[in-house]
C-alpha cells in the first residue's frame, strides 16, 4: 500500500480553553483508587486552564504498515523485533513501537518531504470530510497540551469516554493483550473522534518534562533542548490508571522499547490550503 493509502485521517479539532491535569483536592483518591501515594500523582497538579488554538490530530496512531515505508525508503532502524524486510502481515495494522521521540520526529521530517504526493483527509470532528488539501506546515507532534485536550475535551472527563473505566473501551493491561490493530476499540472515542487515546501504546508528545502549571512560551516546546519528553495515554502492559487523560509519563528522547508509539499532528487553519 501507499503513503497515501496508509496516512491516518485526521481531524480538524477547534480551538477551545480546557481544564489541564489534576485537582489537588483529588490526588489522595487516585492514590487509594490506583495505588502509590499522593505524591505520586503531584506532577499533574494544580489544574489549570489553558486556551490551545486550532489544530488537526491524527485519528489513530502511525501504524507498522506506515512506519515500514518509512524503514525502507530511509534506511532507518527498524522496530523491535521486527527487523526483517517487511513487518509480519498481521501487525500491519497495529501501532508502531519501538519508536523513540527522535524517531517519531524523523518520521514527520520524512513525511513532510512526501508532501508532493500526499493528499491529507481532513474531517470535522462530526466526521465530515472538509477538504482534501495538503498542508502548508510540517507535520509534527503534538505538544502536551494538544494531547490532553483532544483526549478529553472541555468537560473535565478522566478517560475519553467518560469517567469510569471500562475494559471494553482501551487496551490496558486489564485486556490481556498486547497491541491491538488501530482503533479497534471504537467505544473508546474521544469527545472529538480520536481513537486509541488511551492504552494501546504510549505516545511521544513534543513537550519537554517541565512541571505545571503548562506554559507553551517557557521554553518547554523547544525542540533542541535536553532532557526528558513527554508521553501520554498509556499502553497495553499498564492498568488502568496510567491510561487516565491528565497521566503524565517521560522518557529521554532516545529510548526505544515496545511501549512506545506516536501520532502526528498539524496545525489549523493556517495549515491547511483554503478549500
Amino acid at each position: 500500500m501507499s503513503i497515501i493509502e496508509l496516512l491516518p485521517e485526521f481531524v480538524a479539532i477547534p480551538e477551545a480553553t480546557f481544564l489541564m491535569g489534576t485537582p489537588e483536592q483529588e490526588l489522595s483518591t487516585l492514590a487509594q483508587r490506583y495505588g502509590g501515594t499522593r505524591e505520586s500523582y503531584r506532577e499533574e497538579s494544580p489544574q489549570h486552564q489553558v486556551t490551545v488554538p486550532a489544530f488537526a490530530l491524527a485519528r489513530v496512531p502511525v501504524t507498522t504498515a506506515l512506519y515500514a515505508i518509512y524503514v525502507q525508503a530511509t534506511g532507518a532502524q527498524p522496530p523491535l523485533n521486527r527487523h526483517q524486510a517487511q513487518p509480519p502481515a498481521e501487525l500491519l495494522n497495529h501501532p508502531v513501537v519501538d519508536v523513540s521521540w527522535n524517531d517519531a520526529r524523523n518520521f514527520c521530517a520524512w513525511l513532510n518531504e512526501q508532501l508532493a504526493a500526499i493528499e491529507m483527509r481532513l474531517v470535522d470532528t462530526s466526521g465530515q470530510t472538509m477538504q482534501l488539501r495538503r498542508p502548508k506546515t510540517a507535520f509534527r507532534l503534538p505538544r502536551e497540551a494538544e494531547w490532553e485536550y483532544a483526549a478529553r475535551g472541555t468537560d473535565g472527563r478522566l478517560f475519553p469516554w467518560g469517567n469510569t473505566f471500562d475494559p471494553a473501551h482501551a487496551n490496558t493491561r486489564e485486556s490481556g493483550l498486547k497491541t491491538t490493530p488501530v482503533g479497534h476499540y471504537s467505544m473508546g472515542a474521544s469527545p472529538y473522534g480520536l481513537l486509541d487515546m488511551a492504552g494501546n501504546v504510549w505516545e511521544w508528545t513534543a513537550t519537554q518534562d517541565r512541571l505545571y502549571p503548562y506554559a507553551p512560551a517557557d521554553g518547554r516546546e523547544d525542540l533542541e533542548a535536553p532532557g526528558r519528553r513527554i508521553l501520554r495515554g498509556g499502553c497495553y502492559a499498564n492498568p488502568q490508571g496510567f491510561a487516565r487523560c491528565a497521566c503524565r509519563f517521560r522518557l529521554l528522547p532516545t529510548v526505544r522499547n515496545e511501549f512506545l508509539g506516536f501520532r502526528p499532528a498539524c496545525n489549523l487553519p493556517a495549515g491547511t490550503d483554503e478549500a
